[in-house]
């Protein structure tokens, strides 16, 4: 009977459907600075420790400081953080605009987008839509309207979706209106049904309830996440209220992206996890 039961599990098991396997993200941005230390006694090469070998990376804006040109990222990025570049996704932040051009961001990270800087990309279960929030006027409107046939194309195939751009529409700290512009965006997030946006410029972390694009919580908006924590220096300050939870601390935003939901957790370097949560993604079918 033992035997029997054994060949029957076997047969159930290699019957049974493959489960989903989920995906291990680390994100933030404000990252490589090695003005005042060499690379790799700085704050990027301690959290790119923080990094395991099988998970993907999401940079948020701010690349390296005080430009992100060629020759800084070459000797402040590449030992830090470019170890895992073939598995990154990069938005371009203020600071990875040389003279008006994000060329050299471009040439470094844009071998998954190429030619521009916003893109919509796979990852596991999940589409991952990263958009520059640096423009304005007719480059901005094109943007959106890409945005729009973007969301549009995947209209109703269950999967999770996950924004990422620099300024953060909502924010506590001395930056909190420099994202306005991305306003339009979060309506057409918010209404194909996006679970999370994650964002950098201002350097710490906070997190925030889902929110409908005016800012108040409501259960069917998006969760913004803020981690401009990722080795630069922790300059800026909150300064009014509205918050989730606030850190002004280096660290990494941990995130595991499943086909039906997310989690996410804030670990600092000491390995303290100051912020953690999760839910349901709202397009995810039964």
């Amino acid at each position: 009977m033992r035997k029997i039961a054994s060949v029957l599990m076997c047969i159930v098991m290699s019957t049974a459907p493959m489960a989903w396997g989920g995906v291990l993200a680390y994100a933030a941005g404000d990252v490589a600075e090695c003005k005042n230390a060499a690379p790799q006694k700085s704050f990027a090469a301690q959290t790119a420790k923080m990094i395991p070998s099988d998970a993907m990376v999401f940079v948020v804006g701010d690349t390296t400081y005080p430009t992100a040109d060629r020759a800084t990222l070459a000797s402040c990025y590449t030992p830090t953080w470019g170890q895992f570049l073939p598995r990154t996704y990069a938005v371009p932040g203020n600071h990875d605009y040389v003279e008006g051009s994000p060329s050299d961001f471009l040439d470094y990270f844009g071998a998954r987008t190429p030619h521009r800087t916003w893109f919509r990309a796979q990852v596991g279960d999940w589409w991952v839509i990263g958009l520059d929030s640096n423009i304005s006027g007719a480059v901005l409107d094109e943007q959106q309207a890409w945005l729009e046939e973007q969301l549009e194309a995947i209209e109703g195939d269950g999967r999770c979706v996950l924004a990422m751009w620099h300024h953060p529409l909502f924010s506590t700290g001395l930056h909190r209106k420099d994202g306005a512009r991305m306003r339009p965006a979060w309506v057409a997030l918010e209404r194909a049904g996006a679970d999370l946006v994650l964002n950098g410029h201002e350097h710490f972390y906070e997190s925030f309830e889902p929110k409908d694009a005016s800012g108040l919580n409501v259960s069917t908006g998006l969760r913004e996440i803020i981690a401009g924590t990722g080795g630069a220096h922790l300059h800026d300050l909150s300064v009014v209220r509205g918050a989730k939870t606030y850190a002004r601390v280096h660290g990494l935003l941990e995130l595991h992206l499943e086909k039906d939901h997310y989690e996410y957790a804030f670990r600092t370097l000491s390995g303290r996890v100051r912020d953690s949560g999760g839910a349901q993604c709202r397009r995810a079918q039964p």
